[in-house]
């Protein structure tokens, strides 16, 4: 959920204090691990209280960032957060880029880079895509993740007589946004509504789309597992160029736009460019899919590096995967 609100927040409460209950309680925790996500915000009060509770009963402490909220500018509570950890802590980034930052603004003693795409699973051998023909939106339908900007771009493709179709698929965020983007969609012929999309569903959208638009707003944005999940499949990407995406998407394999610069006419331009000439969308297609294998071999072993040291023994291959 993008649900940020303060009622979300507490509602939070209950369950944190059993876990800290629990992590207050059990025995045998020595030496043990505790792995936590952190928040982009205010749901770091929560994480201090289990860093301070897991080094209070000598626990080892891994964190894992997922949220450029904190990096683009420094935070007063995640500096108390990150010393809280102590330097033995190991905090996992999602890029080199966020490493720099995270050393940069609190002084984080290790730092471990590992991309999003040691989780995601590949849709098989990619299918280089000969020609443009289908756009595709996969996220939580929100403002914040761009789903205007999609159909502001898709009415400007109508207007200007681009011939592309496109398909629209996620959960709305709520009530509100899905008025609002039924309306827009009315009036738009050309895009289709599909829904959320897990599964089966999901390996159906992609097989469906040439090209993926992601025009993410959304402040907390780092590495969208979405963009990964589309280049697996050698499907080229458009998207502001929020948290780690300009480290994702290279210039031979999709286009990153300035989140300062309106995103239609950078987006609509490059569209032309590839209707235009299929056998340059066909290379930026195999760049996608060559990009994201690169990735992942890099990012593999560091992240079963980091299990084994989580798990405190070695782990097999079978043990990683699973």
């Amino acid at each position: 959920s993008l649900n940020r609100s303060p009622v979300a927040r507490l509602g939070r409460l209950p369950r944190v204090l059993r876990g800290l209950g629990w992590l207050a309680g059990k025995r045998g925790l020595r030496n043990g691990t505790l792995y936590m996500s952190v928040s982009g915000g205010l749901g770091q009060v929560y994480e201090l209280a289990f860093i301070l509770l897991a080094r209070l009963r000598r626990m080892r402490v891994f964190l894992h960032h997922h949220s450029f909220a904190y990096l683009d500018r420094r935070n007063l509570l995640t500096l108390a957060l990150v010393r809280a950890a102590g330097n033995d802590t190991v905090h996992i980034v999602q890029s080199p880029r966020m490493a720099e930052r995270l050393q940069h603004n609190y002084r984080a003693n290790r730092v471990v880079p590992v991309s999003n795409t040691v989780f995601v699973s590949a849709g098989g051998i990619p299918v280089a895509r000969r020609r443009l023909a289908t756009i595709g939106f996969l996220s939580n339908i929100s403002a914040d993740k761009g789903v205007f900007d999609f159909l502001d771009l898709m009415a400007a493709a109508g207007s200007a007589g681009v011939p592309v179709h496109a398909k629209l698929a996620g959960p709305f965020q709520d009530a509100d946004t899905e008025q609002a983007v039924r309306k827009r969609l009315s009036l738009l012929p050309q895009v289709e509504y599909v829904g959320p999309q897990y599964g089966a569903d999901k390996d159906a959208f992609y097989s469906a789309i040439d090209v993926l638009i992601f025009p993410s707003r959304y402040r907390n944005e780092v590495e969208p597992v979405t963009v990964y999940e589309a280049t697996s499949r050698g499907i080229p990407v458009i998207a502001y160029g929020r948290g780690c995406i300009p480290e994702i998407v290279s210039a031979d394999c999709g286009l990153v736009i300035d989140p300062a610069k309106p995103f239609v006419p950078a987006a609509l331009a490059q569209l032309e460019r590839w209707l235009a000439d299929p056998a340059a969308f066909q290379a930026v297609s195999k760049a996608a899919a060559a990009r994201f294998a690169r990735i992942h071999s890099e990012n593999e072993m560091r992240w079963r590096e980091l299990l084994q040291e989580m798990a405190g023994k070695h782990l097999g291959a079978e043990e990683v995967t699973s």
